[in-house]
């Protein structure tokens, strides 16, 4: 692996953990990494962050963040909210499932049929959106999918994912134990989304039965059930269920299901018509005008939250407009309602960031909220700019060397005092000459934004 654009963090960096996030302990521990439980100050909501030690024995994970950064909202995948990047350490900073791992929620015997057939349609869903998007992701297990409040799964941990291209092979070795695909296990050269329907086969077997189709005393009895195939499915799981398991659980990996096809099949569709669902998030286009007002409210300049957004910076900004959209869609009463903030914690420029831009000072609580702002095309080349948790310790991935409520917008309140009016026109003023000023930036050229995260 090479790096790319390599920039140091900025001083200003370094205090971004500590000033926007307040850690609450520790949730979990991976091969590469460390979880931590944090709260967003500006909004109170809790996150996930995956602190990456940046070394030689990560240089694997240490894509993660890039391959993040190239899927854009899914229901059924941890959303990415900032990536922070010091001298030592890069700050992942996620969405927080707190209904905990699959695997706790699978008892001895295994799911109720209904119970194990959504979740995994739901999972099955998530794994094809990364295909579609040139991602396989090398480790899928019930322990790298999380249940969110709402009983929703989350498919987390991409640490081990790569990109691949269609008609070209893969030779990289990694994975769980339990969950390898024979081509894998023989360590022979394969496309990539036929080893991650191999895993898919492993976790509905799990779900229906509470156990692993293949187990052995030792770690080569193991592999080699695994080369041979040698598996049997208990009678209680249901006919339809047991023909799933044996075509996914195909030793040729040509003859295995696509994630379409899966999703396609009689046990998961129970007579409904399989309809593709394609799920984006209009960020660029069409952000959310009550979220960039509170983001307004809070100090952010709507410019740059904007060219975040359109850049997929992953920053401070970005951030915030994440937490506070993931928020509002989780219903009425979860999003942010305004509470004072700290002046510690409130948004402050680095010096260095020349992506700050000044054209709309912040608006004085007597001043009426602006419910929309002008946000015209960007060129094409600005467009492209952006495109460019948990684990087990009895299930660790290795590398096989052996092988809410919408804000309204007040009403003027008439003044009958001639010096009020005076005073209240002479306040639009300013406010539209900061418009007129943003509309002029918008227009000029837009400045190009790195979006790659150092390596090493």
């Amino acid at each position: 692996m090479h790096s790319q654009n390599i920039q140091r963090p900025s001083s200003c960096k370094k205090k971004v953990v500590k000033d926007h996030y307040e850690f609450l302990g520790v949730i979990g521990h991976g091969g590469f990494s460390q979880i931590k439980l944090a709260r967003h100050h500006l909004t109170g909501a809790k996150v996930a962050v995956k602190v990456v030690c940046k070394n030689e024995k990560n240089i694997q994970v240490l894509s993660k963040p890039n391959i993040m950064r190239s899927l854009d909202y899914h229901p059924n995948i941890i959303q990415l909210f900032q990536i922070i990047e010091t001298q030592r350490n890069i700050y992942i900073i996620m969405e927080y499932a707190d209904g905990g791992q699959l695997f706790d929620h699978i008892p001895p015997g295994g799911m109720q049929e209904e119970k194990a057939r959504r979740f995994f349609k739901q999972v099955v869903g998530a794994v094809d959106y990364c295909h579609d998007k040139g991602i396989v992701h090398r480790d899928l297990k019930p322990e790298n999918v999380m249940v969110d409040a709402r009983g929703n799964i989350k498919l987390i941990d991409f640490g081990l994912s790569t990109w691949f291209t269609s008609g070209q092979n893969l030779r990289h070795f990694w994975g769980t134990l339990s969950h390898l695909a024979p081509e894998v296990v023989l360590r022979q050269a394969h496309e990539g989304p036929q080893v991650d329907i191999w895993s898919l086969g492993i976790m509905l077997y799990f779900l229906l039965t509470g156990t692993r189709p293949f187990v052995g005393r030792t770690t080569q009895d193991l592999l080699r059930l695994i080369v041979l195939g040698t598996y049997n499915i208990p009678h209680r799981v249901p006919v339809e269920a047991r023909r799933l398991i044996r075509q996914i659980l195909t030793l040729n990996p040509r003859k295995r299901p696509t994630a379409k096809q899966i999703l396609q099949h009689p046990w998961l569709t129970q007579g409904e018509q399989y309809v593709p669902q394609h799920f984006t998030e209009a960020l660029t286009k069409h952000p959310d005008p009550e979220i960039m007002t509170i983001l307004c409210d809070l100090g952010y300049d709507p410019y740059k939250t904007w060219m975040s957004l359109t850049t997929r910076k992953f920053n401070t900004a970005m951030a915030t407009y994440l937490i506070l959209k993931h928020q509002k869609n989780q219903g009425p009463g979860c999003m942010f309602q305004g509470k004072p903030v700290p002046p510690r914690v409130k948004p402050h420029p680095c010096p260095m960031d020349l992506s700050h831009f000044t054209g709309i000072t912040k608006r004085s609580p007597s001043e009426p909220v602006l419910p929309t702002f002008p946000m015209p095309q960007l060129p094409e080349e600005a467009k492209q700019a952006g495109k460019k948790a948990m684990r087990r310790a009895s299930l660790p991935a290795i590398h096989l060397h052996f092988l809410t409520t919408r804000t309204t917008v007040p009403d003027i309140p008439t003044q009958s005092a001639s010096g009020q009016q005076h005073a209240k026109r002479k306040h639009w003023k300013w406010v539209v000459r900061g418009i007129v000023s943003c509309d002029q930036k918008l227009c000029c050229c837009v400045p190009c934004v790195s979006n790659k995260v150092a390596l090493m």
